[in-house]
């Protein structure tokens, strides 16, 4: 028999950071459906590991080294490679959100997010994985590198490399531009 008190701050936990692990996931696996899966996935394993959570103030960090296993382990199940320019690129980062104040920026910041997203995929699991954690949910290097099991100095050097690759991917196959407001705005390179 499972105690109610782990059953209660199990059930505050994921109340407190499932938004923010479907939405860490999401980036990484593109797919809302699997998302879902994994996300449920994800809290399934914390549930089933409670016990390892010696300190419950580190909860986020342990949720999202168990999120990005699960992740790791879907992606390297399913090898899938999507071109940049094709119809399924652009069905896989049809969904990326990006709020902003007025509609012409909105759009712009749209076009942005979908062929970074699209350039993202093209970088390996490690690469995408600490790019998502450091710019998309602001964790610092100390706290990727505790949720991957890496040292400090190797998740700075994956990050500085995963960067600089992405701007090699995004030079191959965006033609980035400023919109108005000084948005930069990018769009896929139109192939001839």
């Amino acid at each position: 028999m499972i105690p109610a008190t782990q059953t209660n701050e199990a059930g505050a936990l994921f109340e407190e950071h499932c938004d923010r692990i479907r939405r860490y996931i999401l980036g990484m696996v593109r797919d809302p459906a699997e998302a879902e899966d994994l996300t449920q996935e994800t809290f399934l394993r914390a549930y089933s590991h409670w016990d390892s959570l010696r300190d419950k103030n580190a909860a986020r960090g342990w949720l999202y080294r168990i999120a990005t296993h699960a992740c790791l382990d879907r992606l390297r199940q399913r090898v899938q490679h999507v071109s940049l320019d094709g119809e399924e690129g652009a069905r896989s980062t049809a969904s990326a959100p990006s709020p902003s104040p007025s509609a012409q920026e909105v759009a712009e910041r749209a076009e942005t997010s979908v062929c970074v997203q699209r350039c993202l995929d093209y970088l390996s699991d490690s690469y995408r994985a600490v790019i998502l954690l450091y710019e998309g949910h602001s964790l610092t290097a100390p706290e990727i590198a505790e949720l991957l099991g890496e040292s400090v100095g190797t998740v700075k050097i994956r990050l500085h490399r995963a960067r600089r690759k992405l701007q090699e991917i995004m030079e191959i196959g965006c033609a980035v531009s400023h919109g108005t407001g000084g948005v930069l705005c990018c769009e896929p390179k139109e192939r001839r």
